[in-house]
């Protein structure tokens, strides 16, 4: 929630508040990581609307599955769902026109639909699940863990999880920027985290009560109403599936334009605005989310969704650095004029545009968990326990070291502009008497 502070009370997007604790030039290669993050999980988040969209489509027209598949199943998809992702393409693009104001109503829609359908969903398979009663999901007695891994599986469970909020929470001041009042964005922030942690109880509790009738844990949606249909294909099934699968696909489009390609095309557009605006910024999000082939990269989805998950060591220092050079070492005393500017003498200008400060923070809270992350991408690389269970903790550690680091650094190096504009801001006091003050304070 804090993270969103710069932008609602300077009304400054993500990549312009960057520049607050990098500098102009530091900035690019934090919004360039962000670019990537938006770029990947808009064209994994458009696949997964395209699947959303077969299974409408399946609900409709059953005999879509007759079709003879002429794509090689070494890309991860088939003609039918191909067919999906097209449709869900088509119909996905003209919302990137929409402005700000108007795509909150998609927000609306898509939040809503999605949170309705995952309640009655598993509020059907928690009441059908008959005698087999839930599977090994959550009631399986025989755990191999042995009890010292518990606390540790659990602590990981969590990191995990807020490692999965860290790419939004990221780009929030690209929101909050436009909120015409602290409270419109305060309030929903406040209590937006409880839909996230809610919405994985549902999705366990769906998984674990239909394990028994379907044979498998069927963790992807798109799975689990196929094997609906499939089981029973009555007309009464298909209206209810298809209902299900419109609602994810209205939460899919939500979460893809707001969430992914409308931050993207901010990010995009601040590295050339002479040239991108948001809209195409937006534009190239998109397209460029199918350059990286999302259906060959989710047909390995554990090892894809893990690295994911794990990039979050790299992500969480931006977050410590940022706020830590608002809240204490600029003291919420933003000079937004110099945020603009290419002048050496402006504030935010450090060296030569660069502000090591927040360069050696971030690698020194990156650089402990890179053994684990190492191991996540390729479970053949072992690390010692040590080494494992301080990665399980990266999601708070990382955090926490590039935000002391970065108050110690600017408290052991401080940038004297900075000092005075902070100070005469704060006191009103006169630039002569600024300096005497810092001359003093230096002594």
């Amino acid at each position: 929630m804090v993270i969103g502070f710069p932008g609602l009370y300077h009304h400054i997007s993500f990549p312009v508040a960057t520049r607050i604790a990098w500098g102009f030039y530091g900035s690019i290669f934090v919004v360039l990581n962000r670019i990537i993050l938006s770029i990947v999980w808009c064209g994994v988040q458009s696949w997964q609307g395209g699947l959303m969209t077969y299974v409408c489509l399946r609900a409709i027209w059953p005999g879509i599955d007759n079709l003879h598949n002429t794509i090689p199943e070494k890309t991860g998809m088939n003609l039918q769902q191909f067919i999906g992702f097209v449709v869900y393409f088509v119909i996905q693009l003209p919302f990137v026109f929409l402005n700000p104001s108007r795509l909150r109503y998609l927000t609306y829609i898509g939040s809503v639909s999605g949170c309705i359908v995952q309640v009655i969903l598993a509020g059907w398979a928690c009441a059908t699940m008959g005698s087999g009663g839930f599977g090994d999901v959550i009631a399986d007695e025989a755990s191999p863990l042995v009890s010292s891994q518990v606390p540790w599986v659990g602590v990981y469970s969590i990191s995990v999880t807020i490692s999965s909020m860290i790419a939004g929470a990221l780009s929030t001041c690209d929101y909050t920027r436009f909120a015409k009042r602290p409270a419109s964005a305060l309030c929903p922030q406040a209590v937006g985290f409880a839909p996230a942690w809610v919405s994985n109880v549902l999705g366990i509790l769906t998984v674990a009560a239909t394990q028994q009738r379907y044979g498998d844990r069927l963790w992807s949606v798109a799975q689990l109403l196929t094997a609906m249909q499939s089981t029973n294909p009555a007309i009464k099934t298909r209206v209810a599936v298809f209902f299900a699968a419109f609602g994810f696909f209205l939460s899919q489009v939500s979460l893809n334009v707001m969430g992914n390609t409308f931050s993207g095309g901010t990010d995009i557009a601040s590295l050339l605005p002479k040239y991108i605006n948001i809209r195409r910024g937006q534009l190239l999000t998109v397209f460029l989310g199918l350059v990286i082939n999302p259906w060959y990269l989710l047909s390995g989805a554990t090892i894809f969704v893990s690295v994911m998950s794990a990039y979050a060591v790299f992500l969480q220092p931006f977050i410590g650095i940022l706020l830590a050079h608002y809240f204490v070492v600029q003291k919420r005393r933003i000079k937004v004029s110099d945020l603009y500017t290419l002048d050496p003498r402006g504030i935010y200008w450090y060296t030569c545009g660069v502000n090591w400060r927040s360069v050696l923070a971030w690698v020194a809270a990156v650089a402990p968990h890179i053994p684990g992350f190492l191991m996540t991408a390729n479970p053949s690389i072992k690390v010692s326990t040590g080494v494992l269970q301080l990665y399980y903790l990266s999601s708070m550690t990382s955090f926490f070291i590039a935000f002391f680091l970065t108050v110690v650094l600017h408290s052991a190096f401080p940038v004297k502009a900075q000092n005075m504009y902070i100070y005469s801001s704060t006191f009103g006091s006169t630039r002569e008497e600024v300096e005497d003050y810092i001359k003093q304070y230096e002594r």
